[in-house]
């Protein structure tokens, strides 16, 4: 499991509204973050993928409503954002959309934006999710939607051009239609298909400024968030080492960075985070990875992440994941023995 953070937390923020106005249970979405969202300083400036895949599955299963993931894609994409901008203000939605691509990370670093030719007349878009992340095909809707959305905000004659690919096992295209109107196909991915005259027709919205200004403000966001998870890896590998020295204070985190403590506090503070808060994320991934060896014993994996006493690594790993460590173990071996299942499939089970 990896820590490191995935998706920004403005745009979790903004998921989260839409959730509750829904009237998914807060408290539901809460026991998932571990984490008061709104609260003034946060420190933590991301979530996981793997929360945020809880997230949308809490989300649906609460709700019962399996085009959860279109309506939210179509909410994002009425929001101001300025990666939003960059493709309603592009000279052409070819210029908007690759500039998107290039610069998602702003929001996650879950995966990535293809783009591929599917003959001579359309490209074909998908969102691929990095090895090990898990997306389901309820994200890949709201990642399709919200695209969909921008480019009948360009041209609203697109409609019946644009060819949408929707996931089969997880819904039938009735309701689909009626939120998306444009045409539809099923199969085994989510994808989009786009023909290319579209792509490289001009924009009757074309703004030269505000498409400069919103391409310059998505890259200072993504440089920011690259300082930041920069950071953030490094003081984590310092710590894990650390950690298994049985030394992790700050002041020999620091000194394994060539820093003293006054200067790692600042550098931490410039970022939105603090060392406790990185301590706490990777004493979590480190404990989680040690849990796979079943030849330690709980009571060394509590001395080996930095606990004096077991009692307060149970209670604390109990605020990580909502399972007792040993539970979390048993529960991993399971699923490790379960090979061939489909993911898109454990994600949708129940729903």
């Amino acid at each position: 499991m990896s820590i490191l953070p995935q998706v920004s937390m403005p745009f979790v923020r903004l998921l989260y509204r839409f959730w509750l106005d829904q009237g998914v249970d807060q408290q539901v979405l809460d026991d998932i973050l571990r984490v008061d969202i709104g609260q003034e300083g946060l420190t933590k400036f991301g979530i996981s993928s793997i929360q945020l895949a809880q997230l949308h599955q809490a989300a649906i299963e609460h709700t019962k409503d399996l085009s959860l993931g279109i309506k939210l894609g179509q909410y994002i994409a009425k929001q101001h954002l300025s990666i939003g901008d960059v493709v309603l203000a592009a000279p052409t939605l070819k210029n908007g959309l690759v500039s998107m691509m290039s610069h998602s990370r702003a929001i996650s670093e879950s995966g990535y934006f293809e783009m591929n030719n599917q003959g001579d007349d359309y490209q074909v878009l998908n969102f691929i999710p990095y090895e090990g992340i898990v997306f389901s095909s309820h994200q890949q809707n709201m990642v399709i939607a919200s695209i969909i959305t921008w480019i009948l905000k360009v041209n609203p004659e697109a409609e019946d051009q644009l060819i949408f690919q929707y996931d089969s096992k997880i819904f039938d295209s009735k309701d689909y239609k009626k939120l998306l109107n444009c045409q539809l196909i099923s199969g085994d991915e989510v994808s989009l298909k786009i023909p290319n005259i579209l792509l490289l027709q001009g924009n009757e919205n074309y703004d030269e400024e505000l498409y400069q200004v919103s391409l310059k403000q998505v890259k200072k966001i993504l440089k920011k968030r690259d300082l930041r998870l920069e950071l953030y890896s490094n003081v984590g590998e310092a710590i894990k080492h650390c950690l298994l020295e049985r030394n992790a204070n700050q002041e020999n985190v620091a000194s394994k960075l060539n820093l003293s403590v006054r200067n790692l506090q600042r550098r931490l503070k410039e970022v939105g985070s603090s060392y406790q808060t990185i301590l706490d994320d990777n004493r979590e991934e480190l404990a989680m990875s040690l849990l796979k060896d079943h030849d330690i014993p709980l009571y060394e994996i509590a001395c080996l992440v930095g606990f004096t006493e077991p009692s307060a690594f149970y209670k604390a790993f109990r605020r990580w994941t909502g399972k007792r460590p040993g539970d979390y173990r048993q529960d991993a071996t399971v699923d490790a023995n379960d090979v061939g299942v489909n993911v898109n499939e454990v994600l949708s089970e129940g729903v």
